[in-house]
């Protein structure tokens, strides 16, 4: 079962990060470079941190919550509120981009936000399945239902664009087919799980919102941080550079999904580690875990230095090569990003929620601030170098947090010990 349950995270993770460049590069070849920048914006940018807010920062304490605090239905009571509340985020900001006197929205890209938020909060709402699939041991299920829907929503997609060349349509398209996924592959396997409980107990679902507020907010601020680059892009130049600064960056996407996979099938022994003060074998966990993603770092690095710029610029149909300073900084990054993601689950299995957002807040003004002046200063290779620089002092913030927190419980251990 172990065995199975890595192997199709591992399916489910790749294909979900895959996705993200199958469908910018797929639509930069069939409709354009500006079309494209208005995709890459609507998707991974803006319909991403709609997805943040779906998402609640729910499914880290979901999966650990080993102890059955809440049951499943509280769980997707609590995400079909805050799917609501990202449905109406989305909508207020598509609004005010759309009637600034200057600069708004094109009615074509107003559309192709809003479905593209509506695709991203279907998936946010997925999330709650495949997080009860973890909790029950069968992370195996998480996997193949990410990667099924997936597949049939990129397909559809697909199709859609290369048959009608409508990105509005075809967006459209794709909400329908990644809401029938839910039903095939994430509704149906619930279905197939004894020990799922739909019951709901009344007003629980705020009681876990509120104890998942801080968390959201941490998660937030991380979706904010983690894209301020390319909101700087977005304001200060074309959408055809919107689409060039998402080809450089979807790397760094790739290997923070990619991460997550090693992650993800630790994160329940690594709760029991610590609940049992196995201070030792959790410390060995942290470790290993670190060391495999700062492998995959350099093997992203070393093969970005070679190969990234001709093969990303072919894929993306985009002359990349005044910007291979940029790429490397950005693969750098990820991985920057991807450790801090790490010790960022080790502070929520501590219980340190607080701790997280007390790191956010200060980094997310700093970002603010760096984004925006780096890229109206140096363009494209200046955003990525305030990414870099972002995700290396929230590493090291969270890192240095973990690492002083495990200190005080080891002490406490050898104390009641003695």
């Amino acid at each position: 079962m172990e065995r199975k349950n890595i192997a199709w995270n591992m399916v489910g993770s790749l294909v979900y990060a895959g996705s993200s460049m199958v469908l910018a590069a797929f639509v930069n070849h069939l409709v354009g470079t500006d079309k494209g920048g208005i995709f890459a914006f609507a998707f991974g940018t803006f319909g991403q941190q709609m997805f943040l807010v779906a998402y609640f920062g729910m499914r880290p304490l979901q999966s650990t919550d080993i102890g059955r605090r809440y049951t499943f239905g509280e769980y997707r009571l609590a995400r079909l509120v805050t799917c609501g509340a990202a449905l109406v985020l989305g909508v207020c900001y598509i609004a005010l981009n759309t009637v600034k006197p200057s600069g708004g929205y094109t009615s074509e890209k107003a559309l192709v936000v809003l479905l593209m938020v509506l695709y991203k909060v279907l998936d946010g709402f997925a999330d709650v399945y495949e997080s009860e699939f973890q909790r029950n041991g069968h992370l195996y299920l998480t996997g193949q239902a990410m990667t099924f829907r997936t597949l049939l929503s990129v397909l559809c997609f697909l199709g859609s664009l290369a048959i009608t060349r409508n990105l509005v349509f075809s967006s459209g398209v794709a909400v329908i087919s990644q809401g029938a996924g839910i039903l095939m592959f994430d509704k149906r396997a619930a279905g197939r799980i004894p020990e799922i409980r739909f019951t709901k107990a009344a007003g629980s679902h705020w009681k876990l919102l509120q104890e998942c507020f801080l968390l959201f907010l941490s998660v937030f601020l991380d979706g904010l941080i983690f894209a301020m680059a390319r909101y700087g892009v977005d304001v200060h130049m074309t959408s055809a550079d919107n689409a060039a600064f998402a080809a450089i960056f979807m790397p760094t996407s790739v290997i923070n999904l990619a991460a997550n996979f090693v992650i993800r099938p630790f994160l329940t022994k690594m709760s029991f580690q610590w609940e049992e003060k196995q201070f030792w074998e959790f410390q060995s966990s942290v470790k290993k875990l670190t060391g495999v993603i700062l492998a995959l770092t350099a093997a992203a690095l070393a093969g970005t230095w070679f190969l990234g710029v001709p093969v990303l610029g072919a894929i993306y149909n985009i002359n990349l090569k005044p910007y291979k300073s940029g790429l490397l900084l950005i693969i750098l990054g990820g991985g920057l990003f991807a450790v801090m993601n790490l010790f960022y689950y080790v502070l929520v299995i501590m219980k340190k929620q607080k701790l997280i957002f007390w790191g956010y807040v200060p980094v997310c003004l700093l970002s603010f601030v760096l984004s925006f002046r780096l890229v109206k200063v140096g363009g494209i290779n200046g955003g990525a170098l305030s990414y870099t620089l972002e995700m290396l002092i929230l590493m090291v913030c969270f890192m240095g947090q973990a690492v002083r927190v495990f200190g005080k419980e080891k002490s406490k251990g050898r104390n009641i010990g003695k």
